[in-house]
């Protein structure tokens, strides 16, 4: 996947390809790659950096509160995507 070779050395993301890691895109990414089915072990070591990244500098929890809503929308939709399929099929 792309958004594993966008990651920047330290294990997280920037708003752009060559801005610092900051955390809402860190956490969104990561959150991104695991509900695609990356596993822990996945994308040559990227998760597990990215995983050690949110951690060592708080957590999701350190997200702006609209990082949170966003977050918190865009999971509900991808779980929620089966559901809707099989309701109009």
């Amino acid at each position: 996947m792309l958004v594993i070779y966008l990651q920047n050395e330290d294990g997280g993301w920037g708003m752009h390809i060559e801005g610092s890691s900051i955390m809402f895109t860190s956490a969104l990414n990561y959150v991104t790659l695991r509900l695609l089915g990356e596993d822990i072990n996945g994308g040559e070591g990227a998760i597990q950096k990215a995983r050690t990244w949110i951690l060592d500098h708080g957590g999701a929890t350190y997200i702006p509160s609209w990082g949170k809503l966003w977050l918190s929308v865009s999971v509900y939709i991808i779980l929620l995507i089966p559901v809707i399929t099989l309701f109009f099929y």
